[in-house]
């Protein structure tokens, strides 16, 4: 008798087509096995049966976090980032006149007057927080003011001197002469001798008891001055005549070390009369305030608000 063929039993076949399909060995070959096994109805069904009882069986995946959530955290995340960029950029421009200050050759703290004689004879007295590179190597001989004022008592030696402000030139002719650098503008006083002032294709010749301003873009009119009261300074005075209140302000305050900040416009622009002791800066502010009517505020030990 012949052999009886044994029963196909699709559930045992698809259990171990299972099992096959996920060994490490499984090749193009078994791939194609597989599918000719799942041309039977009866298999391809006993097979989709137990692929759907695993996946009942697997671990539910985590439920993914609200969107909500996440875009809160990069919100607080950038407003962070922003307030740590906001406060870095404030003490980088709060001490960057302190940093110009400390890089430059001769300089002077707040407070502080300071007389230096150069190696060619000259003299520079520098006034509170001031800064100035020199170099006396070349033919013309090289002075930049960073910041502050000095006055200058030139030693004539048969070169030409040079000061550069920004790119301001100025051509010293003669033997003294003051330089200062304000919040919106810059000044030469000539004491005696000439100066010229060059910013492009723009010059002012300034002669003995002459003093002219100037900016980035422009070079004003020059006009005459009391010599008397340009260099009180020296001698820890500040003599105002007609100043715009804004600029004793900061001279004064610039004695503390401080910057101001003028919440009232009109008022800044008001010009005013008088003698301030530089020596005693808080006392001659108090003063100043009363007289004007203003109010004083300290923030931080830096600024001085102005209202």
């Amino acid at each position: 008798m012949p052999a009886l063929q044994p029963t196909p039993d699709p559930e045992q076949e698809a259990l171990d087509w299972f099992s096959r399909l996920r060994q490490p060995g499984c090749d193009e070959a078994l791939r194609q096995a597989f599918a000719s096994w799942c041309q039977d109805p009866l298999n391809a069904r006993a097979y989709a049966q137990l692929e759907a009882y695993w996946q009942q069986l697997q671990v539910p995946a985590a439920r993914p976090r609200p969107r909500v959530a996440k875009v809160r955290r990069n919100r607080a995340g950038l407003c962070l980032a922003l307030l740590f960029l906001m406060l870095v950029a404030a003490l980088a421009w709060l001490y960057w006149p302190l940093m110009q200050r400390l890089g430059s050759e001769l300089h002077t703290d707040s407070g502080e007057r300071r007389s230096v004689r150069l190696a060619d004879g000259s003299t520079l007295h520098l006034d509170s927080a001031s800064a100035m590179n020199v170099d006396l190597r070349g033919r013309t001989r090289q002075l930049h003011l960073v910041q502050g004022q000095v006055y200058l008592e030139v030693m004539l030696d048969g070169r030409a001197m040079e000061v550069q402000v920004d790119d301001t030139r100025i051509q010293v002719f003669g033997t003294r002469l003051q330089i200062a650098r304000h919040a919106d503008h810059d000044e030469l006083v000539v004491l005696s001798g000439k100066a010229a002032v060059l910013q492009g294709g723009d010059q002012r010749l300034v002669n003995a008891g002459e003093r002219v301003t100037f900016s980035e873009s422009r070079i004003n009119s020059v006009e005459k001055i009391d010599a008397r009261l340009a260099d009180a300074w020296r001698n820890g005075q500040l003599k105002a005549r007609n100043l715009p209140l804004s600029e004793v302000l900061e001279r004064l305050a610039d004695y503390r070390g401080q910057r101001v900040w003028m919440m009232n416009e009109q008022a800044a622009y008001q010009r005013i009369s008088g003698d301030f002791d530089l020596d005693h800066p808080a006392q001659s502010l108090e003063r100043l305030a009363a007289d004007q009517q203003l109010r004083l505020h300290n923030l931080l030990g830096h600024w001085l608000i102005v209202r």
